[in-house]
């Protein structure tokens, strides 16, 4: 595994927010989004260098948004890409078949003034939302869409149509996650009301809605309950959950665990056969999760060689037929995990001198791309075999379609066996090394009253059309809202970009050159970048 900070300023040096990786089957070469403050969404070709780092080309500048773009997503077959932002719309661009580079505007400077080398349109705009978009999932067959708000609500969409399927307002404050069931069962929302609620895609309905945790019974008999997410102190606007690519388990970031009087930052995991409490969590030492993303590779068991020459089978937690490998992004640290282990089997951290934001997986599994808040963007890359063996024949699933309970037969982009959730043993062990929850078992809370959306609608921003240049690379005129009692840290003054990240060599601080900017402040700890 190599780890490289690239010297871009990917959006004017303003916070990246999120980024993409597209999943087409083509196979030329990765295609990355990413998304910042500066309102646009820019698109760049990653490619291994010979270094076996990554090596990064600018595409394309993509302009419509009036205000910071929040997350970006490809459609699964690679054909759309999702943008959502703070002037609560979503975007789908598609790539044009024409293959003429646009000119640049005569009044742009000349750094800004270089020719887009794909020309991306917007085919349909989603509108619904109204305050700050904040996350996106798509389907597994790209039909259908999630959104998570400012404005205490997710939306699921019919994307042939362009139209809301429903709107989920149960949260009592911002929707800061959302993910769609790959079997198309279920759709989850993460929110800082601290609060996970599972919805049923069949009924529109809450099924499940996770926010305590029983810590056993006190001297007296009692039971104390306490709170499995942290509130809306947590330093980071997003909550970004994910199914595993099969659906057997849910990832939620954001927990926390009350061990006397000490909470334990962590990441939780939920079985799909029991939704309603975690049956492990992954503990995180220093900062609080808040993302994660899973591999789209499956691989094949990790295996051992006996004594006698023999191959033996290593520990399987999950009794899954083959191995699945995720990420985890805490405010300043990425974990590696996959599905056959308790522990993680890599760190990185000390990479970025502010918070985490967004993770993706290339789809060969070779890149794993990480943005920040400090504006700038790192990428972890991996051999040939490092992660293990890929599987020759990945699964399919049994997919519900959203608005129907009738189970449709759907390939998978990669391969064919039965659905792992039966293939799973019948009681799913709960980890252990501090993993385990033991007997503690979070209550479900009953059903409350609906939250009424809110009526009050911002005022219609103008909206300057600008496709495909470079045009309005300049910083937004407003600031991004945080999450209450938040506070957004800028990073718009930094002048120079930090090094690319050594082993043991500490990365020069950037320097501010306005005061009108908060200067980067260092994460606390030491800067040396480390790598398990």
């Amino acid at each position: 595994m190599k780890v490289v900070t690239c010297e871009i300023a990917w959006h004017n040096k303003e916070p990246v927010y999120s980024l993409d990786f597209q999943h087409s089957s083509d196979g030329r070469f990765h295609r990355l989004a990413t998304a910042g403050v500066d309102t646009t969404v820019r698109l760049w070709r990653v490619d291994m260098g010979a270094d076996g780092k990554a090596a990064v080309e600018f595409l394309s500048n993509l302009a419509r948004h009036t205000k910071a773009v929040n997350v970006v997503r490809f459609s699964p077959n690679g054909e759309l890409l999702a943008s959502g932002g703070d002037d609560a719309v979503i975007l789908l661009w598609k790539l044009n078949d024409s293959k003429e580079p646009e000119q640049a505007p005569v009044f742009q400077e000349d750094e800004d003034a270089q020719l887009n080398k794909e020309s991306w349109s917007v085919v349909k705009t989603l509108r619904g939302h109204i305050e700050d978009v904040y996350d996106i999932c798509w389907t597994r067959d790209g039909n259908f869409m999630v959104s998570g708000s400012v404005d205490n609500t997710a939306i699921m969409w019919d994307i042939n149509k362009g139209q809301k399927l429903c709107i989920l307002n149960d949260h009592k404050s911002y929707v800061q996650g959302v993910t769609w069931d790959p079997q198309g069962q279920y759709v989850a929302t993460l929110s800082c009301d601290r609060v996970m609620r599972v919805y049923s895609t069949h009924t529109k309905k809450k099924a499940f809605c996770i926010s305590k945790m029983s810590s056993g019974p006190l001297a007296e008999g009692e039971v104390k309950q306490y709170r499995i997410f942290h509130d809306d102190s947590m330093r980071s606007f997003f909550r970004r959950l994910s199914f595993t690519p099969d659906g057997s388990f849910l990832l939620a970031p954001a927990g926390c665990v009350e061990i006397d009087e000490n909470i334990i930052n962590t990441t939780y995991i939920f079985s799909r056969k029991s939704l309603k409490r975690p049956i492990a969590h992954l503990p995180c030492p220093t900062k609080a999760t808040l993302a994660v993303r899973c591999c789209p590779v499956y691989f094949e068991l990790r295996t051992k060689k006996g004594e006698d020459g023999s191959v033996q089978a290593l520990p399987n937690i999950f009794q899954l037929p083959y191995r699945m490998v995720f990420a985890v992004a805490s405010e300043d640290s990425i974990f590696l995990y996959d599905t056959q282990q308790a522990l993680p089997f890599g760190l990185v951290s000390n990479i970025h001198y502010h918070t985490l934001s967004d993770l993706t997986w290339s789809r060969d599994g070779s890149f794993l791309a990480v943005s920040s808040t400090d504006g700038y963007c790192s990428f972890l890359s991996f051999s040939p075999g490092e992660l293990g063996t890929p599987l020759k024949e990945p699964p399919t699933l049994e997919v519900f379609v959203a608005n129907s309970c009738e189970k449709k037969g759907k390939k998978s982009s990669a391969g064919k066996i039965s659905s792992p959730v039966s293939q799973a043993s019948s009681s799913t062990p709960s980890l252990t090394c501090q993993t385990s929850l033991g007997k503690d078992a979070p209550s479900v809370s009953p059903p409350e009253e609906r939250k009424n959306t809110p009526t009050t609608k911002s005022k219609p921003q103008p909206r300057r059309i600008t496709l495909n240049t470079l045009e309005g690379w300049g910083k937004p005129t407003t600031q991004k809202n945080a999450a209450p009692s938040a506070a957004q840290a800028s990073t718009s003054g930094s002048t120079s970009a930090p090094s690319t990240p050594q082993p043991h060599i500490a990365p020069r601080t950037p320097t501010s050159s306005s005061k009108n900017h908060m200067s980067i402040t260092p994460l606390e700890g030491s800067r040396t970048p480390i790598v398990w």
